[in-house]
């Protein structure tokens, strides 16, 4: 059971209505877990998902929260293996391998069906980032303010953008001031203070 969401205190249903969508924060703010913790949600909701970052950690996080459909769950490390199993649910690309995510989005037939979680923008190239936002139903995770796209970025229209440090940047929101481990969460029709909830650990 992965963690859950709370808006303003509510549990939070997040669904891919609320696409594309961007979550940016610095180090130790909170929105890296939220972040891993909004896909899991989507996911176990029975959504198709592809999912790529830059570093294991997250991948790992992904796969603790979704343990419970983890036969629905793949990760890939060659094109081949991508080939194969491109039916599942949930693909899980090597962590910053951006040849096989380039590979990924321009073979996957049901890429426009799947969510395609890109983590850890502020480390990875322009050429991924400026593929990934032709795709709406995206989720754009890290650092905007150090991204390579980031004026590609601040001029696409999000759905829903989660903030959990003001960012630089010019975007279309202007969180109030945050405690540690909150974001303020904004899209069409809602908006307010997100935080996670933790499962409970089973002894």
């Amino acid at each position: 059971m992965a963690d859950k969401i709370l808006l303003n205190n509510k549990i939070y249903n997040i669904n891919q209505d609320c696409l594309p969508c961007l979550i940016t924060y610095n180090d130790k703010t909170g929105g890296s877990h939220f972040s891993v913790t909004m896909i899991a949600n989507l996911f176990l909701s029975g959504l198709k998902i592809l999912f790529f970052s830059a570093f294991s950690m997250a991948k790992d996080n992904f796969l603790n929260q979704a343990k419970d459909k983890k036969s629905n769950i793949k990760y890939i490390t060659t094109v081949k293996e991508l080939q194969k199993n491109r039916q599942k649910q949930a693909i899980i690309l090597e962590s910053g391998n951006e040849k096989l995510f380039y590979k990924a989005i321009k073979t996957l037939g049901d890429i426009h069906d799947r969510i395609v979680f890109i983590k850890n923008i502020e480390t990875l190239s322009s050429r991924v980032l400026n593929e990934s936002l032709t795709l709406q139903k995206i989720i754009l995770s890290g650092d905007v303010d150090k991204c390579a796209a980031k004026k590609q970025i601040s001029g696409k229209k999000f759905k829903t953008i989660v903030i959990f440090s003001k960012p630089r940047i010019l975007l279309p929101v202007k969180p109030p001031i945050l405690e540690k481990y909150t974001g303020y969460l904004w899209s069409d029709n809602k908006g307010g203070i997100v935080t996670v909830k933790f499962k409970k650990s089973v002894k």
